[in-house]
C-alpha cells in the first residue's frame, strides 16, 4: 500500500510539473506574439500591409502553434488519467479496451466513476474537454478544415458550447473562418490547461492509491 502511495505523489508531481512547463510554453509564445503585434504600430506601414502582417501574426503563426498546443494538452490529459489508472486499478488499459463507445476521456473516465471517483463538482470542465477533443479531431483528421472533418455538425455545435459558456468574459476561443478553417484563439489553451489540471487532481485525490489496487 505504501508503495502505490508513493507512485501516487510521484505521477501527481510528474504530472503537474509537465503541466507547468506546458503553460509557460503557451505563455511565452502568446507574450512574443503580442509583443510582434504591438511593433507592428511603431512601423510606418500602411493600411493594408499592417493588416497583411497582423493576419500572418494571428492567423497563420498564432493559429497554428495554439493548435498544435491543444493537441498537445489533451494527450498530456490522457496520459495523466492513464498513469494515475494503471497505478491504482488492476488491468486498467484491459478495462478500457473493452469498452465500444465514446471518446478515450470518456472511457477513462466511465472507469473512474466506476471505482469511486465523482466528477460532479467538475461537470463543466468535463464538458469543456470534450467539446475540445471535437476541435482537436478536426485538427488532427481534417487539417483544421470543418467541411472536410468527419462530424461537422458536431464540431460546429462544440464551438457554440465553448463560446456560450464563457460569453461573459469575453474570451477568444475558436472561430470558423469564411473558407471553413478553425481559427484558434489566445484563450483556448490556457482554458484547456485549467480544465485538465481540475480534471487530474480530481482523479489523483481519491481514495485511489490509498487502500491497495482494485481489482
Amino acid at each position: 500500500m505504501k508503495n502505490i502511495q508513493k507512485d501516487t505523489q510521484k505521477f501527481k508531481k510528474y504530472l503537474f510539473k509537465k503541466s507547468k512547463s506546458v503553460y509557460e510554453i503557451y505563455s511565452s509564445f502568446e507574450t512574443s506574439l503580442n509583443n510582434n503585434k504591438i511593433d507592428l504600430h511603431k512601423r510606418s506601414l500602411s493600411i493594408k500591409d499592417f493588416d497583411r502582417a497582423y493576419r500572418h501574426l494571428e492567423d497563420i503563426e498564432g493559429n497554428l502553434f495554439r493548435q498544435a498546443m491543444l493537441v498537445m494538452v489533451l494527450s498530456y490529459l490522457d496520459e495523466a488519467m492513464k498513469l494515475i489508472g494503471e497505478a491504482s486499478i488492476s488491468n486498467y488499459s484491459a478495462k478500457i479496451s473493452e469498452q465500444r463507445k465514446g471518446s478515450w476521456f470518456e472511457k477513462q473516465k466511465k472507469l473512474f466513476e466506476k471505482y469511486g471517483v465523482s466528477f460532479e463538482g467538475i461537470k463543466d470542465e468535463c464538458e469543456r474537454i470534450n467539446d475540445l477533443i471535437k476541435v482537436r479531431n478536426c485538427i488532427v483528421h481534417a487539417g483544421g478544415r470543418i467541411d472536410k472533418c468527419r462530424n461537422p455538425k458536431q464540431v460546429e455545435i462544440a464551438i457554440s458550447r465553448l463560446k456560450e459558456r464563457d460569453k461573459d468574459r469575453n474570451f477568444k476561443l475558436v472561430d470558423i473562418t469564411s473558407d471553413k478553417f478553425l481559427c484558434l484563439g489566445e484563450d483556448i489553451i490556457a482554458t484547456a490547461i485549467i480544465a485538465s489540471n481540475k480534471i487530474i487532481e480530481q482523479c489523483s485525490k481519491t481514495k485511489l492509491g490509498c487502500e491497495g489496487v482494485y481489482e
